[in-house]
């Protein structure tokens, strides 16, 4: 094919030049408008897990969430659509880092991901289940009070209810992600890998933690430390020795 002529080659650059240009500010208007959408969608989900904080689910109404973000209370419905989705966004912020909803095996590659940050390479079964036990304490101190909103919450509400068991359901999800890392053969004679997820679920929950932490005056230290040697006592076989292990200095 012959190269067209530089006038030809020209022509078509000044006709072709036009919507690219279009095409681009196209774009950032549309970059910018969700970024808008996305600040707004922060501020509201900020404004109400203060007001939660200060006030309980039933005390925080649309309108003071609304005015704490300084937006109005039409932008707050367009926005989350309900103080009920404001509650589920301010929960997966906690959980997640992201306040809009996930698919499940999303929650599972974070969770993981997030775990993985704490291993070393090629980690024994009981170093595997102390990261486990690490990362749990960082979820709970970033989601305590959301799950005591959905403790209270749901206690007068059917919808937020069904939230609640919604978000059981992907602790599952997540649990079994968790678990994953770890062969059959890691687990005590007689344990199966659906009776560990039961296990997880149950020591590394939100009423292990309400009742350690917030009843029982557990520190942070000391409830990482009874995650953890209780995960390695119910799963793993007693007869392997535990390593010595150096833990990273943590807050709490």
């Amino acid at each position: 094919m012959s190269r067209p002529s530089s006038d030809e080659s020209d022509a078509g650059s000044a006709t072709e030049a036009v919507p690219p240009k279009r095409q681009r500010s196209t774009s950032r208007q549309r970059e910018a408008g969700a970024a808008s959408r996305a600040e707004t969608q922060r501020l509201l989900v900020v404004a109400a897990g203060e007001l939660f904080a200060e006030r309980g689910y039933s005390g925080a109404t649309v309108t003071a969430i609304a005015e704490r973000a300084g937006v109005s209370l039409q932008t707050l419905y367009l926005a989350w659509g309900s103080k009920r989705q404001l509650l589920r966004a301010f929960m997966e912020q906690g959980l997640s880092g992201s306040p809009t909803a996930i698919s499940d095996a999303k929650w599972a590659d974070m969770a993981r991901t997030r775990l993985v940050a704490l291993l070393p390479e090629d980690p024994d079964p009981q170093t595997y289940l102390r990261a486990l036990a690490r990362l749990f304490r960082s979820t709970a101190e970033q989601a305590a009070l959301g799950w005591q909103l959905y403790r209270d919450a749901a206690a007068i509400d059917p919808e937020v209810r069904s939230d609640q068991l919604e978000l059981s359901r992907l602790r599952r999800v997540t649990m079994t992600g968790l678990l994953s890392g770890l062969p059959d053969e890691s687990f005590r004679v007689g344990l199966s890998r659906d009776d560990a997820i039961d296990t997880l679920l149950v020591v590394m929950g939100p009423e292990s933690y309400a009742l350690l932490v917030g009843q029982s005056g557990y520190s942070l230290d000391r409830f990482e430390e009874w995650v953890a040697r209780t995960l390695i006592a119910s799963l793993l076989d007693p007869d392997q020795p535990e390593p010595h292990h150096e833990r990273p200095p943590t807050t709490g």
